[in-house]
């Protein structure tokens, strides 16, 4: 939470506009500290797609091909190559997901489905 919140408050708009799409970016909280963690709800089941499909933000896949709509339960979908990426692993492009606030962290975790 801490490092998303300095984030933020660093970069602000411009951070959020690199990670989510328009819709994921409207949908945030307008005031801080509900915003930051929103924000890192979506960091978290962002990173936990990239990991599940084994690329990370190499191989044409980006921060806005995974989108994460909040719960409950919350939803990730996989978009533009990370959906072509999923695909190719035999998985149908859809997830499964959990995404958590444990005190000072945000855990996420995306499974692919066949």
């Amino acid at each position: 939470m801490a490092r998303v919140e300095r984030s933020l408050e660093r970069w602000g708009d411009r951070l959020v506009r690199r990670l989510l799409s328009e819709d994921e970016a409207a949908r945030l909280p307008p005031r801080p500290p509900a915003r930051a963690a929103a924000l890192a709800l979506a960091i978290a089941g962002k990173e936990a797609a990239s990991k599940a499909i084994g690329t990370g933000w190499s191989h044409g896949v980006r921060w806005r091909d995974v989108v994460v709509e909040p719960g409950p339960p919350p939803i990730v979908r996989l978009t533009g190559r990370a959906a072509e990426v999923a695909r190719s692993l035999g998985s149908s492009g859809a997830t499964r997901a959990r995404l958590e606030r444990r005190g000072a962290l945000v855990l996420g975790e995306v499974w692919l489905l066949s």
